[in-house]
């Protein structure tokens, strides 16, 4: 592929990205009363299992204050409890509560059954290609962002901006 072919077609990748991101934002917007805020916090705990705040923020990749912000709703919900560390007194861990794992729960079952209806008429093969493309895709950006490799300048003065929205 070309150059100009290459970045053209890159450019159409960001741009399905951007697309999916903004339907992505309006669902969390249109999920039922309390689905919405904390939704990817209150999946990582559900993840990763009882955690530090800090773990938590490294595991979304974004700032402390804004993960426990949400901890802090989350917990108002009654979808998380926060206890004290037993080997550091200085910091808590994170559990789901029973009624957060139903939130987790309801959650995945709106993007599961909006994902299976935008899908409805493609091949499971078609399926597992999207799935080992977004994988591979998924993994490279992990690699370049996790590396020591310093990320291009661009990437570097928009992290700051993109971890302040989560």
């Amino acid at each position: 592929m070309s150059g100009a072919a290459q970045q053209g077609a890159l450019g159409d990748v960001v741009r399905q990205f951007a697309a999916i991101a903004a339907i992505r934002r309006r669902l969390v917007r249109e999920l039922p009363q309390g689905l919405g805020n904390g939704s990817a916090v209150l999946a990582a705990v559900a993840h990763c299992g009882e955690t530090r705040l800090r773990e938590l923020a490294h595991h979304l990749d974004c700032d402390l204050s804004v993960v426990s912000r949400q901890v802090a709703h989350l917990e108002q919900q009654g979808a998380v409890v926060r206890r004290t560390n037993p080997d550091d007194r200085r910091s808590s861990l994170v559990s789901i509560t029973p009624r957060g794992r139903g939130m987790v729960d309801a959650l995945l079952k709106v993007h599961t059954d909006l994902i299976a209806a935008a899908t409805a008429d493609w091949s499971p093969q078609e399926l597992a290609t999207l799935t080992h493309l977004l994988e591979r895709l998924q993994n490279g950006l992990s690699r370049r962002m996790h590396s020591e490799e310093p990320a291009p300048a661009a990437v570097r003065e928009n992290r700051h901006t993109a971890r302040e929205r989560l």
